[in-house]
């Protein structure tokens, strides 16, 4: 195995992450959602992961999530070639959003962190389709890794000593 725990995993989510905010392209956005995908899995039979942690967890992997289901039917789509939601999506309330396609163009300038300035999410525009709305992949990827980066490290900290990441610092800078 090339990843031994949930932790190992999620740094390769991290090392994805910021390559996205260096160079965003089609590539890093599949293995981030194919990594994003699978630490649900990872997370549930770790056992070394506190309750919290598992807790965040099922908070973000809900039918209703659109960061969630972009996430999975993506992930689901690029391992099965273009399958459909499985019948349990099926039969899951109307309010479930449904992936249909990804549209992918060159020249996307990207976004300024300020205070940093930092120009990121510049490479490849790519807006994904879900029941006739459109949303930027980018703009998905930073919510996404924002609910891996609390799971792993914001929850095992005690309350009292938890501070929360502005985007400049997920970022590092």
């Amino acid at each position: 195995m090339i990843h031994r725990t949930a932790q190992e995993r999620y740094e390769k989510l991290k090392r994805v992450f910021s390559r996205l905010m260096d160079d965003f392209n089609r590539d890093d956005l599949d293995d981030f959602v194919q990594t994003a995908n699978s630490l649900r899995e990872w997370i549930r039979r770790d056992a070394t992961l506190t309750q919290d942690q598992k807790a965040a967890l099922e908070r973000f992997v809900v039918d209703e999530s659109l960061d969630w289901q972009i996430c999975n039917q993506l992930a689901n789509q690029q391992k099965h070639m273009n399958s459909r939601p499985r019948s349990k999506a099926r039969q899951a309330p109307a309010s479930v959003p449904t992936v249909s396609a990804v549209q992918v163009k060159p020249g996307n300038y990207g976004v300024v962190v300020p205070p940093s300035m930092r120009i990121v999410g510049r490479g490849e525009h790519i807006v994904i389709e879900w029941d006739g709305n459109h949303e930027s992949a980018l703009a998905f990827v930073v919510r996404t890794f924002r609910h891996f980066h609390y799971i792993f490290e914001i929850a095992p900290v005690p309350l009292s000593e938890r501070t929360i990441a502005s985007l400049t610092e997920l970022l590092g800078g």
